[in-house]
């Protein structure tokens, strides 16, 4: 019978020590204990969040470089090197330097899976060049709503991308990016508010499962455009104060799409909302609620459960 911890197999020591989760209590508990305890070190997958650059930081990083998986950068810290986080699997980096932005590539991280990050051209060419810049594993994007590239006529599809998220771009080139991720199931997304550009049919949204889109003032036929066959989640954002909605005509809106919706979400701007109102207007919204978010200035409704637009259809 087991009784000291040096006595169990190294895969359970490692999965003890990926649940400690702290890369700093990892390093002061086992970093240097022993040989064996080096060795397991090199098997363990660790999560590195870094808010601000200094000497702790930087020696974790750079210790457990080969082992981390996942990578937050918060805030910019110039020192930390991509090149070294080859076996990265999730990135975030909120403010990166240009070395870094240009690190970026599927040739100094070609694990990588899911990336947080302003877009580069770099990052384009190897979500959409050819076979030899791609990333063969990279699925979600999120561009933290900084400015895109021009889009080279050159890009092929990629297959793989699922996610997409952090855009704010005109109809033309939402169109031409939406030939581009033929896969896509999760778009967030907000529309320029002085766009006018034409929207270029057909579009690629057949496997979209779920849509966030973002306006200064609420368009029908520009959510229209990206309800597709396999859409069950709408999460519209509303940044304008001036603009009211007008919730019988929204629900009138949802109704008459085909796309039956599991899940509706709506933030706008304001702090206090009658939800029973609401409730009343349509039984398309008998379920709604409010839910606390990240400010007090902006309300946050969410619809579960929503009744099939066809039987309503019925009722009224």
């Amino acid at each position: 019978m087991i009784t000291t911890f040096e006595n169990l197999p190294n895969e359970v020591i490692t999965n003890i020590i990926e649940y400690i989760s702290s890369p700093n209590d990892i390093y002061h508990a086992f970093a240097g204990l022993n040989q064996r305890f080096d060795i397991v070190l090199e098997f363990v997958r660790l999560s590195i969040d870094i808010f601000r650059e200094n000497k702790q930081n930087l020696m974790l990083a750079h210790y457990f470089s080969t082992n981390c998986d996942r990578l937050r950068l918060y805030n910019i810290c110039p020192s930390i090197k991509l090149i070294r986080f080859l076996r990265l699997r999730s990135l975030t980096m909120v403010e990166p330097a240009e070395s870094q932005s240009n690190s970026i590539q599927s040739r100094s991280l070609p694990m990588l899976e899911y990336l947080t990050g302003p877009a580069t051209m770099i990052i384009f060419d190897c979500l959409f060049g050819n076979e030899h810049q791609r990333w063969h594993f990279l699925r979600s994007c999120n561009f933290l709503f900084s400015p895109l590239p021009n889009l080279k006529t050159t890009w092929q599809p990629n297959y793989n991308l699922c996610t997409l998220s952090g855009i704010t771009c005109s109809r033309t080139i939402l169109s031409q990016l939406l030939v581009l991720v033929p896969s896509i199931k999760y778009l967030h997304i907000d529309m320029l508010s002085d766009d006018h550009s034409n929207w270029i049919t057909p579009i690629n949204i057949k496997n979209l499962v779920s849509l966030r889109i973002g306006f200064s003032r609420l368009i029908y036929d520009d959510i229209s455009y990206l309800i597709g066959p396999k859409l069950h989640r709408l999460y519209l954002d509303i940044y304008n104060k001036s603009i009211s909605i007008d919730f019988a005509n929204l629900a009138a809106f949802l109704i008459s799409i085909p796309q039956k919706l599991k899940q509706f979400n709506c933030d706008y701007p304001g702090s206090s909302v009658n939800i029973n109102e609401i409730r009343v207007i349509h039984p398309l919204f008998r379920n709604m609620e409010v839910v606390h978010g990240y400010s007090n200035n902006f309300i946050k409704l969410v619809c579960k459960n929503m009744e099939p637009s066809e039987d309503l259809m019925c009722r009224l």
